[in-house]
Formats: C-alpha cells, sequence, structure tokens
C-alpha cells in the first residue's frame, strides 16, 4: 500500500496530462471557396489552443500558397498574424509575383492599443509599416479571406452562449471596421457589418463551419467544408490551368459628348456562372456599381440629368437596383471604401428605366454614347441594361 498523498499524486498527474491532451488535441480539416464555376481558395488549417495555422492555395490575383499563422490571446483576439506568399510549384521556395505591388510577407501584431502591419513587397528596399489605434483585433480582411478565421470568431461566439459578438476588422490599406458575428437561428451565423454586407454560414453546434454563402458581399464567395486537403498536390494541379487573375479588372473610358469630355473609372466583375441580380447584387440596395474602388465620373461641363443638374467636376456613382428600374446616385464622397460610403455626401439621385437584353454581358459594362439630344450612361451586366440620358449645359 502506498500512502494516500501518492495516490492524490498520481491521480492529479492523470488528471493534468488528459486535460491537456485534450486542450492540445489538433483539429484540422479544409475549405474549398468559389466564385461561381471558378475555384479561388483552397484552405487547409489546424487549430490548437490559441494558436491557428496553415496553407491556402490561393488563385487571385495570381496563383500561390500563402502560409498563415495566427497566434491569439486568451480573449481570442489576434495577438500576431503572419501570412508568408510561396512557390505553388514548391512551397519551399518564395513566390515570384508577375504583376504589380505583392505582399510576400505580411506581418501584424497587436500590441499597446496598436496594431502595426509590417509589409515586405515586390520591388521596395525597406519594409513598409501601417499602424491603427486599436485596442484589439479580430479579423484580418482582404481580397480572399481566411475561413479558418470566419470559424475561429464563429466558434468564440458558441463558446460565449450569447446570440452576437462584436468584432474589429482590419486592413491594413483600409484601416480598422467594426463587424460582428450573430445567430440567425441555432445553424445559421451571419458575419459582417456595414462594410461587408453580411455573410451567411451554416454552423454546427461547437461553431464550426459547414458552408458560407457569401452572394451579396464583396467577397461573394461560396465555400464548403471538406476533410484535410493536400494544398501543395492541389496548388501543383491546378497551376497547370488557366489562371482567373484580377477578379474585376479596373478600366477607363473617354467620350465626347456633344464636345464635353467624360470620363468614367470602374472595376468590371465578371459573371461567372453566377446570378447577378437578386444574387451577386441584391435588389433594394445600395450597390458600389461596380469593383474595386469608387466607381467615379468626371464631367467638364454641368449636365441636365432626369430633371437634375450635376454640375461639372467629378463624383462617384452609386446605384440601387430594382426590378422595374434603378436609381441612380452621384455622390462628391471620393474616399471611402465604396461598401461603406458616406451618404450625406449625395448630391443627385435620379430613377432610371432598366430592361432585359438577349445580349448576355459576361464582364459589367458602362457605355457612353452620344444621342440626337445629348448623351446616354449605360449600365450592362448579364442580361439587364440600366439607361441615363443627359444633356450638356452650356
Amino acid at each position: 500500500m502506498y500512502p494516500k498523498r501518492v495516490y492524490l499524486t498520481v491521480w492529479a498527474i492523470l488528471f493534468t496530462l488528459t486535460c491537456v491532451g485534450q486542450n492540445n488535441r489538433p483539429y484540422t480539416a479544409s475549405f474549398v471557396g468559389r466564385m461561381g464555376v471558378d475555384t479561388v481558395l483552397v484552405e487547409t488549417y489546424t487549430m490548437i489552443n490559441n494558436h491557428l495555422y496553415g496553407k491556402a492555395f490561393i488563385r487571385v490575383p495570381e496563383d500561390y500558397i500563402g502560409e498563415f499563422s495566427i497566434h491569439f490571446y486568451p480573449d481570442g483576439s489576434i495577438r500576431e498574424f503572419n501570412i508568408n506568399a510561396m512557390n505553388p510549384l514548391n512551397s519551399s521556395l518564395p513566390f515570384e509575383a508577375k504583376s504589380g505591388a505583392f505582399e510576400y510577407r505580411l506581418n501584424m501584431n497587436c500590441r499597446n492599443d496598436t496594431c502595426t502591419y509590417y509589409n515586405s513587397e515586390a520591388g521596395r528596399d525597406s519594409e513598409k509599416q501601417f499602424r491603427h489605434p486599436a485596442r484589439k483585433m479580430d479579423f484580418v480582411g482582404g481580397w480572399v479571406p481566411l475561413i479558418s478565421l470566419m470559424e475561429w470568431q464563429c466558434r468564440r461566439l458558441a463558446k460565449s452562449g450569447g446570440q452576437a459578438l462584436p468584432l474589429k476588422m482590419i486592413n491594413h490599406n483600409i484601416g480598422v471596421y467594426d463587424i460582428r458575428v450573430r445567430y440567425q437561428t441555432k445553424d445559421k451565423i451571419l458575419f459582417g457589418g456595414p462594410f461587408l454586407e453580411y455573410t451567411t454560414i451554416s454552423v454546427n453546434q461547437e461553431g464550426r463551419i459547414q458552408s458560407v454563402d457569401g452572394m451579396g458581399t464583396p467577397w461573394n464567395y461560396n465555400v464548403t467544408k471538406h476533410v484535410p486537403i493536400d494544398v501543395d498536390a492541389v496548388a501543383r494541379r491546378m497551376t497547370q490551368t488557366p489562371g482567373i487573375g484580377i477578379p474585376s479588372p479596373t478600366e477607363s473610358l473617354q467620350a465626347s459628348i456633344q464636345q464635353s469630355t467624360i470620363t468614367l473609372t470602374y472595376g468590371r466583375p465578371y459573371k461567372r456562372g453566377r446570378v447577378i441580380f437578386g444574387g451577386v447584387v441584391p435588389y433594394d440596395s445600395l450597390w458600389r456599381t461596380g469593383a474595386n474602388g469608387p466607381t467615379t465620373i468626371t464631367v467638364e461641363n454641368d449636365i441636365h440629368i432626369e430633371k437634375r443638374v450635376l454640375p461639372k467636376g467629378t463624383y462617384s456613382i452609386y446605384t440601387i437596383p430594382k426590378v422595374a428600374e434603378w436609381v441612380l446616385i452621384f455622390s462628391t464622397d471620393l474616399t471611402h471604401w465604396p461598401t461603406d460610403p458616406d451618404r450625406t455626401k449625395e448630391l443627385v439621385a435620379v430613377r432610371i428605366p432598366v430592361r432585359k437584353s438577349t445580349d448576355i454581358k459576361q464582364q459589367f459594362t458602362l457605355e457612353l454614347k452620344e444621342t440626337p439630344k445629348g448623351g446616354q450612361l449605360r449600365l450592362m451586366w448579364d442580361d439587364v441594361v440600366a439607361t441615363a440620358d443627359f444633356a450638356i449645359v452650356r
């Protein structure tokens, strides 16, 4: 027989080992994200204690593997965020971008009420730094979000026992935004806010993501859950197929309407097999009318449009698509990200007709045409054409 204290000591050790084993047991799974018919993301991740890490094969703006590692504070907010861009054919080698500035390594840490980004970009001798005042940070936004980081927040909500959880989202170029996760039903969580709209996420009781419906949000991805996928093998195979490139390239056009110059600059998203109006673009909601930064128009002279006068100058354009008509809005706000504009700066809003067309536009298109009475602005995507007639004021 051993002394009672020996049994107690052994029991305490076994209890501790059991608990630690449960806490330290890694959870690994994968997500596949699609934009219409195009696969844009294959992500495999592991969660263990206060650490989330993994790999994602990302197809926009170029094919690369993002190796990520996120460490969290005990309250679940981000302590440090790292992602490295690696070669899709050999993830041991750094990625070499072919177009534009590309962040080869992005690091962010949050401490002392400040979140600081350290970005290493191609063609720069020193890293770029972005500092944003924030007491905490929960989510990092970008072209392609980490779905596993969304799941982390859904898990936090499930563990809290509450109906909603406020979050801070950061993008190094755009800034800090208030978003949240909240239950819509017991197995559906809404993720987002005014900046993002709301992504609908199907979850189990633990808050584990089963699928993601991002239609009508800036991401517009549909995501499904999978058993762990070999990201390197997928990347090697898919890199041999035609790439996606920039999902919504920015273009400019200029036209002379009755000897007055008008210039438009806008992002041009593709249909990609999706339902556009009533799907990607919800009815009866403010639409950025394009993609990327604000869609802008510069008019050399005042124009007369639907009994309103728009003074010469530069404006951002928004619309509210409806089934029978659209509302066309000209705003003086040129600085806010267009998913969250300053609506107090709307200068002119007019109702314009809309019709169906047999000429299907796979890419969102703006046109300026001269007419006998002035000009016409055409907004076209999928099988929809909205038109706004205007006259030049001399």
